[in-house]
């Protein structure tokens, strides 16, 4: 019996060194900012208030959601998915995205077909439609307005930059606002949310990861 509970003891110490260890060298948490326009640009996918893991490690690829710093102001920071890498052609006409001259289109509805955001200027609840999209080997959800069209954009990406886009196509904080970002400032993916705003008793999202 004693032997068994020193086993288990190690074995229980051991893991909790490893995860300490595994979120020093490979891990940040991050609580999304409240910001409006940044917890408005991140939906469905995230929203403000919830606590995420931040990979820090290897390197983001086509269809990431990355956290960059924010070229604009560098006590923030700004959160898109790279849909163009160097050499690409970007080009966005409505809800239309096209990479390369490849469409990029929801394949269905999510679950909970429509959603509600703030709008960051007025703070007025607009209602939104979900979709999944299909990209980079993946899938993730994509916010639509039902009646207002995202902004146009067409784009060739540059040496050692990428393109970013937010989830929410409407309610954007991306390279159309401010550019192409460097590929190096964006190598930071968030992986995973541990809960909501409302933290773990009171959170319906968590535990999950972030496509």
């Amino acid at each position: 019996m004693e032997k068994g509970l020193k086993f288990l003891l190690w074995t229980v110490g051991i893991l909790v060194a490893l995860g300490g260890l595994g979120r020093l060298l490979l891990f940040e948490t991050w609580t999304v900012p409240n910001d409006p326009y940044l917890a408005a640009s991140v939906a469905p996918t995230l929203s403000g208030g919830d606590l995420v893991l931040v990979l820090t490690v290897g390197e983001s690829v086509f269809g990431n959601l990355v956290r960059c710093p924010d070229p604009d102001d560098n006590t923030r920071h700004v959160v898109g998915r790279i849909v163009g890498l160097a050499g690409d052609q970007v080009e966005l006409k409505g809800q239309t995205l096209r990479i390369n001259g490849a469409r990029y289109d929801a394949s269905d509805a999510c679950t909970q077909p429509t959603f509600s955001v703030a709008h960051p200027d007025t703070g007025t609840k607009k209602e939104m439609r979900c979709g999944r999209i299909e990209m980079g080997g993946g899938w993730h959800y994509r916010g639509t307005g039902k009646h207002s069209p995202s902004s146009d954009a067409q784009k060739r990406v540059g040496e050692g930059n990428v393109y970013l886009l937010s989830d929410n196509r409407d309610m954007h904080e991306d390279s159309r606002d401010f550019g192409t970002l460097p590929k190096a400032s964006c190598e930071q993916r968030i992986v995973f949310r541990l809960w909501g705003a409302d933290g773990w008793l009171g959170s319906e999202n968590r535990l999950e990861f972030i496509r």
